[in-house]
Formats: structure tokens, C-alpha cells, sequence
């Protein structure tokens, strides 16, 4: 047998993904940040959302809204539900508040 390489042995190492089990999923968002996980078609998107607040330090916890096909996505659906297929996106937009003061005075005259 011939000597093996460290890249050969380190693909060895890598998890195996099951086909129809697990699925990549990638969410993006507006400043171009993207995060990629593999999950698993039953387990709940909360781990994924949780998994991208903790990776974008200048976001804070809560303050945004995750979309799967214009709709948006709750931390207790699963892929399954939501027919996800692998690669997938979700686009991640952080809430905006409005209608202060400026907003109810009206258009601003030309």
C-alpha cells in the first residue's frame, strides 16, 4: 500500500453527509456576510439563526428577521417543513423601525 498523504487522511476525517438527512444551508444577509451550516432536515432553525448571531458581533441578539422565499422563518420550523433543499438561502434583514416625527409631518414640499 502507498503512503498516504495528510490531505488524504483529513478528507477521510470529514463527516458523512447523508444524502435526503442533511442539507447545507447558507444565510446571507444585506452587508454581504453569509454563514454556511449542514443540518439536519428535522432540526429546528433555531440553531441556525442562534449559529448567525453568534458569528456577526455587531448584530445584536433578536434584532432581525430571517426569510426562506419572501416568508418569514420561525425558530421552531424545520427544513422539512419549509421544503428546503440543499443550498439553500435564507436572507437575514435587520428590523427597522419608523414612522417618528419626520414620517407623520407629511411629504416634503419640491
Amino acid at each position: 500500500m502507498a503512503p498516504r498523504d495528510g490531505r488524504e487522511e483529513e478528507e477521510d476525517r470529514k463527516p458523512v453527509i447523508k444524502p435526503g438527512v442533511h442539507l447545507t444551508l447558507k444565510v446571507q444577509d444585506t452587508a454581504g456576510r453569509a454563514l454556511v451550516r449542514t443540518v439536519r432536515r428535522t432540526e429546528k432553525l433555531q440553531g441556525l439563526m442562534d449559529a448567525y448571531y453568534a458569528s456577526v458581533p455587531d448584530v445584536a441578539y433578536g434584532t432581525g428577521r430571517f426569510l426562506y422565499d419572501g416568508g418569514r422563518v420561525a425558530g421552531s420550523q424545520t427544513p422539512a417543513e419549509l421544503e428546503m433543499e440543499d443550498e439553500d438561502e435564507m436572507d437575514f434583514f435587520t428590523e427597522l423601525m419608523g414612522g417618528g416625527p419626520a414620517a407623520a409631518a407629511g411629504p416634503v414640499p419640491a
